[in-house]
């Protein structure tokens, strides 16, 4: 399997045709889907992770990617890279099942992706986007060093848009 990038506590790969069962646990849950997008049915899953698989041959480096904790080789959750509704602004992603949330792990995977990140999209900003009320994410890009930016429209819904400049992450 591929390493994307590692962390102290985490290792992130690409998905693959096997980790249908992964891949629903973390998109058909409603808690972990809050403020992000509606939870998918098993079916509705399955054909996500068949786009995503795609999605990897067309836009190489972005897309969305397994997260596992290294000492176990638990899945965690998921990492993603992509485009700001299919404009050239990148924005990271991320959603960890809950038994890995307010661990600290959301934050040690942002600071470990930057690397990644910036050697992948060949920008002067990477973005990040929250729903207001999700403040839990909030406070883990400031802790990265995102800034707020502007309010914007993702996929139908207000989102705020928090950004990050290459030369505050390296």
């Amino acid at each position: 399997m591929a390493l994307i990038f590692q962390s102290e506590r985490l290792f992130v790969n690409p998905y693959t045709s096997y980790d249908a069962d992964i891949f629903f646990q973390l998109n058909g849950d409603a808690q972990v889907m809050q403020y992000i997008r509606e939870p998918k049915t098993r079916v509705e899953s399955d054909a996500f992770l068949q786009e995503n698989l795609h999605f990897y041959q067309k836009h190489p480096g972005l897309g969305r990617f397994a997260l596992y904790i290294k000492t176990t080789n638990e899945f965690a959750g998921s990492f993603s890279l992509l485009s700001i509704d299919n404009s050239d602004d990148i924005h990271l992603g991320y959603a960890l099942l809950k038994p890995f949330q307010g661990i600290g792990l959301a934050t040690e995977l942002v600071k470990a992706s930057l690397p990644y990140v910036f050697r992948t999209i060949e920008k002067t900003k990477v973005h990040a986007l929250t729903l207001e009320e999700n403040i839990a994410s909030q406070n883990v890009l400031h802790k990265c060093g995102f800034t707020f930016s502007h309010f914007t429209k993702q996929e139908g819904e207000e989102v705020m848009v928090f950004e990050l400049s290459r030369t505050k992450a390296i």
